[in-house]
C-alpha cells in the first residue's frame, strides 16, 4: 500500500457511529477517549480513507500541559500556593483561547505531589500503561537534551519535590 492511495477528509457528523465502533474495538489494546466530541473549538478530527472506505481517523485536542519548577528550599505551603495560582492563571488563559483540556504528568513515585494536584481538580488519570511521546511543533530553545538549561545541569533526582 502506498500513502498516495490514502485520502484525508474532514470529520463529518455521519462518521460518529463508525468512529465510536473503532474506539470500542480498540478497547482491548487501550483506551481512546473523545470527551469533547470529534469536532468543535479545540478539537479537530480528520478521517483517512482508501477506495472510499474509512481506514481510521486522527483526533487532535488542543490542550495545555502543565509543568512546574521550584526552589528546593521553598516552604511546602508556598509551593502549593505557587502551583495552584500559576496553574489556575494559565488554564484560565488557555480556556479563553479555546483549549479544552489541561494535563499534568507526574512521576509515579511523587505520591504527595500527585495527591496535591488531584486536590486541585486533576482527578482523571489518563494514558494508563502508555508511553506518552512529544513532538515539538515549534523550534526548541534548548534542543533535545533537556537536562541542560541556562548552562547548568538540571538534576535528574526529583525526589525532593
Amino acid at each position: 500500500m502506498s500513502i498516495s492511495q490514502l485520502l484525508i477528509r474532514p470529520f463529518e457528523a455521519h462518521d460518529v457511529e463508525l468512529l465510536n465502533l473503532f474506539r470500542k474495538q480498540f478497547s482491548n489494546d487501550g483506551r481512546t477517549d473523545a470527551p469533547f466530541g470529534y469536532s468543535r473549538n479545540g478539537v479537530e478530527t480528520v478521517v483517512v480513507e482508501r477506495d472510499e472506505k474509512v481506514v481510521g481517523a486522527v483526533m487532535a485536542t488542543a490542550s495545555l500541559v502543565v509543568d512546574f519548577m521550584k526552589d528546593p528550599d521553598a516552604r511546602g505551603e508556598d509551593i502549593y500556593g505557587a502551583v495552584l495560582m500559576g496553574e489556575r492563571t494559565l488554564t484560565y488563559m488557555s480556556q479563553k483561547s479555546g483549549l479544552v483540556a489541561a494535563y499534568c504528568a507526574i512521576p509515579r513515585h511523587l505520591e504527595k505531589y500527585i495527591e496535591m494536584v488531584r486536590r486541585s481538580g486533576y482527578n482523571q488519570e489518563v494514558f494508563q500503561d502508555c508511553v506518552v511521546l512529544r513532538r515539538p511543533l515549534a523550534k526548541e530553545e534548548y534542543g533535545a537534551d533537556q537536562t541542560k538549561s541556562f548552562g547548568k545541569e538540571i538534576p535528574q533526582d526529583a525526589s525532593n519535590i
